[in-house]
């Protein structure tokens, strides 16, 4: 059997496309890289591409025209969550004051014994959590 390479890309639906895609950009630090074509008749707008220079995750953000509405669910069958790695917990300190410095909400820094990690939540709803796995010895 063949094997995969690594993520082309996460694509994520949205309820308002500039609101998502400057949240992206300011929290994240994903920029945009340019729109897709939308597919069949009803797709809604083009999707936003996303780049993330330091990682090379691509980040597709769609706002189809028939869309619920609703804030995204982890407890519904499907995705919980989205887990970035970061360097090390020095690195989950530096990202504390750098959300904090922005104004965006996110939870303390938790320690499990083996990691310790930090989530923010998008405008959707939808959870990205940087995760510092502890060292190896």
């Amino acid at each position: 059997m063949s094997t995969f390479t690594g993520f082309a890309h996460i694509a994520i639906v949205v309820r308002a496309m500039a609101t998502s895609v400057d949240w992206y950009r300011r929290v994240l630090g994903f920029e945009p890289v340019g729109a897709v074509r939308p597919g069949p008749a009803g797709a809604g707008r083009p999707r936003q591409m996303m780049r993330h220079a330091d990682s090379g995750l691509v980040l597709a953000v769609h706002e189809p025209e028939r869309r619920s509405g609703d804030l995204f669910d982890p407890s519904r069958t499907g995705l919980d969550h989205f887990s970035l790695a970061v360097a090390d917990r020095g690195a989950l300190d530096d990202w504390t004051r750098y959300l904090d410095d922005l104004g965006a909400s996110h939870s303390p820094v938790r320690d499990t014994g083996s990691s310790a990690f930090l989530t923010v939540t998008d405008p959707d709803g939808i959870v990205w959590e940087l995760w510092a796995a502890a060292p190896q010895n």
